[in-house]
């Protein structure tokens, strides 16, 4: 009793501590476009509050209707056909969906990099331009930099908060993983498009690589959406196959999109700019090798399941084969006539 009264406070703790990060930096990222994306219109500055509103209720709503929605269900309901009309029926589905993580990150981090590509837009972006030591600290590219940093404990905070709501071990151990890597992939390619403030980098980056840092970087930001939305269906399954493709998948995706182009861009930095890249292109030799040893085992795993699988199933058409079989012979001797004939 004592245990899971300590684990509801972790988790109601995580829950607050999340809506409050999410508050300041959507806070902070709002004075710093009010105050510094002067080409935009008066209507187009505070379009970005409303915008952020709109997404911290919804937040809100879901990791408050999360506990409950986990708490009582054992699975997702399913809409029933022709239970409404069209615009019913997605709303419905979008209600059913709202207690899961994966939308709740695709929201976020959609406004997010629509941000990051506002501030480096080349017509009307600020964030080149921007000194090093403007009267506002925050105004500066560290000050900016921290800012979007949060977003990696966001995601940490988010994926701790769904921790305990799904009575499944392994679908526990693979959100634990995705909120340690996937935090510091959202930091690593923040830590990459940092290279986009001329000012503070001194990098004048040619059009391909400049191309090159802001879709993967904004890439690695939409990534989770995709693990997340995978452990949707997982969450009330206990078959290890399933779980260990989801692995396997997790794994394939930020080696193709996040650590090998990443690692790729910041030898291009080094090499043709002489940019210091050394914390993070360590990381990424590092996540290289560990997601490369993660696909093997994972794939290895789950051909292993298959084969063991495979004799259950003979065994069991084998079993079918020999019923029928002693069923006709009992037939015949009841009728020996039909039997001759």
């Amino acid at each position: 009793m004592a245990e899971t009264w300590s684990i509801n406070v972790l988790e109601i703790g995580a829950k607050v501590l999340c809506i409050l990060v999410l508050i300041l930096q959507s806070v902070l990222l709002d004075y710093i476009f009010i105050s510094l994306d002067e080409k935009a219109s008066t209507a187009g500055r505070y379009f970005w509050i409303a915008l952020d509103v709109l997404i911290i209720i919804i937040w809100i709503i879901s990791l408050i209707w999360s506990h409950r929605f986990f708490s009582k269900l054992t699975s997702p309901k399913r809409i029933p056909k022709g239970s409404g009309g069209l615009v019913r029926h997605v709303f419905k589905a979008a209600i059913t969906e709202l207690p899961f993580a994966y939308v709740s990150w695709l929201l976020y981090s959609s406004v997010l990099v629509a941000k990051i590509l506002r501030m480096f837009s080349s017509p009307s972006g600020f964030g080149e331009a921007l000194l090093k030591s403007p009267d506002d600290i925050l105004l500066s590219p560290t000050g900016i930099k921290i800012v979007l940093s949060l977003a990696g404990i966001v995601f940490g905070l988010l994926a701790y908060s769904h921790h305990n709501e799904v009575h499944n071990s392994k679908y526990r151990l693979i959100i634990d993983k995705l909120a340690h890597s996937a935090s510091l992939d959202v930091l690593d390619c923040l830590m990459l498009i940092s290279y986009l403030f001329i000012a503070d980098s001194g990098l004048l980056l040619p059009y391909p690589m400049d191309k090159a840092i802001k879709a993967f970087g904004c890439m690695c930001i939409l990534l989770p959406v995709v693990p997340l939305f995978a452990l949707r269906y997982i969450s009330n399954r206990q078959d290890e196959k399933t779980f260990q493709m989801v692995l396997a998948l997790n794994s394939a995706l930020y080696l193709l999109f996040v650590n090998i182009p990443l690692f790729s861009l910041r030898i291009i930095l080094w090499v043709r700019h002489d940019a210091d890249v050394t914390t993070f292109l360590t990381k990424n030799i590092m996540a290289i090798v560990r997601d490369s040893a993660d696909i093997y085992l994972n794939t290895v795993g789950w051909l292993k399941e298959q084969k063991r699988n495979k004799p259950e199933q003979t065994d069991s058409a084998l079993g079918s084969e020999e019923k029928e079989g002693g069923e006709s012979v009992e037939l015949d001797k009841m009728n020996p006539a039909a039997a001759q004939v």
